[in-house]
């Protein structure tokens, strides 16, 4: 039994590492996508000026 939640519990170990990675990876992308929003924003201004 206690082996059984043993492998339980790395299995689960594992999963989270794997979510934690995807999340950096979405993390990142999100701060790309905000900084070329922002670029957007300043540049829409610069022309109206």
């Amino acid at each position: 039994m206690k082996m059984m939640v043993n492998t339980v519990v790395d299995e689960m170990g594992k999963i989270e590492k794997k979510i934690d990675v995807r999340f950096d990876r979405l993390e990142s992308r999100l701060d790309s996508m905000q900084h070329e929003i922002n670029a957007c924003k300043l540049e829409r201004e610069s022309i109206g000026l």
